[in-house]
């Protein structure tokens, strides 16, 4: 069976805690809110995969390997410094967090793309999804022609020690994130 597998740090802590007060605090707007449960910063992004005992098995051999030892020898630091529509301005559907991605999350990215041979080229954005919307049901229920400018300074600092396996699951309404399996580098 094909399911949508990606490779992604967990949220939790003061970023987690960050996000829900920041979705609470916006809970009016025309959005469907991501549950704690599914919040996420994506390292490898999703493709179709048909044997997921073998994609743990590679992750499992990465995660205890010198390698990721060394890339986990500190935890990776990330900044999230603005709340803005994603993926671009043109044709916004997401409200997100975002930030610059370190050189260490760049390069545990590309190990990650190379143990599951996945390699995707194209630009990283380090970004986390707060909320999904319609942007034709966004400004009919505001009454507007045009969307706002969403240019929210934040400081959300996080710290990570591991990355997970989560599968995605699309539903009529929605998309659910299952987190298959957690692997935590042994240093």
């Amino acid at each position: 069976m094909n399911e949508r597998l990606f490779l992604a740090f967990p949220i939790a802590g003061n970023l987690l805690q960050s996000s829900l007060d920041w979705q609470a605090g916006h809970g009016a707007w025309p959005a469907r809110w991501l549950p704690a449960e599914a919040l996420h910063l994506t390292l490898v992004a999703p493709w179709a995969e048909t044997d997921q005992a073998a994609v743990v098995a590679k992750l499992a051999e990465f995660a205890s390997s010198d390698l990721a030892a060394e890339i986990f020898r500190q935890p990776i630091e990330v900044e999230f410094s603005r709340i803005a529509f994603g993926p671009h301005r043109f044709a916004p559907r997401l409200i997100w967090a975002e930030g610059r991605a370190p050189v260490a999350l760049l390069e545990l990215k590309n190990r990650l793309e190379q143990a599951v041979a996945r390699p995707d080229h194209r630009y990283y954005r380090l970004h986390l999804t707060l909320a999904r919307f319609d942007p034709a049901e966004w400004l009919a229920q505001q009454g507007l022609t045009v969307l706002p400018e969403l240019s929210e300074p934040i400081s959300w600092p996080a710290r990570f020690s591991g990355f997970a396996l989560y599968r995605s699951v699309f539903w009529p309404d929605r998309v659910e994130y299952v987190k298959i399996k957690e692997f935590a580098p042994s240093l």
